[in-house]
């Protein structure tokens, strides 16, 4: 364990030299970010401010699911969703053999080599918006507060499965250039939240692709609205984890490298 946080300490001051010899690139790029994903909550303001809203959901507790999905994508593509375009530009440039010849595990190589700290701009964003929304609804009691943490910890393992997942299918179908496209156009459904949808699509987004874990069910056991019982998304975080490491190893033994 030591090793895994002395690696990633290195790629840490590595990126840091990186930003700081191209700090406004770096700058333009968080700028853009932030844009980028205060969209959607921009137009949750204007539907409100229209007169419309989503049934059962006051404006800050519509902004409060959308603050932490943006949350959890501000945790999980810094340090690990990067791996998907890496992963997807060195098998095509035939570079991703040199991983395979690093003395630490491939996955792990992998994550280090697509850590990103432009996309902390995500966490900066999502807190920004956290705190919002925060402001405009009761404050949670200590039990609705651990509930959120523990949710929010299946949230980020959902996320890391689906890197996994991704990563794993470009070590086959490296043409698959659009995989980012595929998670956003899924993921799309889990800023909104999930009692709006019809009860079939509802449970279709929370118990089959678990879309509805990354924010609406973390954000509503912060508003008291899940009891103890949403903890089951542990476990099943925990299933989907192992899943998608079994996938991503079965996957890598498929790559054929560049010669092949």
């Amino acid at each position: 364990m030591k090793g895994i946080w002395l690696c990633w300490g290195a790629v840490f001051r590595v990126k840091l030299a990186e930003m700081m010899a191209y700090r406004s690139h770096f700058a333009l790029s968080m700028l853009l970010l932030i844009a980028g994903d205060l969209a959607v909550p921009l137009v949750t303001l204007l539907v409100y401010s229209s007169g419309a809203s989503f049934p059962g959901w006051s404006l800050y507790e519509a902004l409060l699911v959308q603050a932490v999905f943006v949350l959890a994508k501000g945790i999980a593509f810094p340090f690990f969703f990067g791996m998907v375009g890496t992963t997807l530009s060195q098998v095509r440039e035939g570079t991703f053999d040199l991983l395979l010849l690093k003395p630490r595990p491939v996955m792990l190589m992998s994550m280090l080599n697509g850590f990103d700290p432009d996309d902390f701009g995500r966490l900066l964003s999502g807190g920004v918006l956290f705190g919002y929304a925060l402001s405009g609804i009761a404050a949670p009691g200590a039990g609705d507060w651990l509930r959120f943490m523990l949710l929010f910890l299946a949230s980020i393992s959902i996320l890391f499965a689906m890197s996994l997942f991704l990563s794993g299918l470009l070590f086959r179908w490296v043409g698959s250039s659009r995989v980012f496209d595929i998670f956003d156009a899924v993921t799309s459904f889990g800023m909104y939240p999930g009692t709006i949808y019809s009860k079939t699509l509802s449970n279709m987004l929370t118990y089959v692709l678990p879309i509805g874990l990354i924010a609406f069910v973390p954000a509503a056991a912060l508003l008291g609205r899940e009891g103890w019982g949403a903890l089951w998304a542990l476990a099943s975080a925990a299933g989907i984890v192992g899943v998608s490491m079994l996938y991503w190893n079965a996957m890598l033994k498929n790559y054929s490298s560049a010669g092949g």
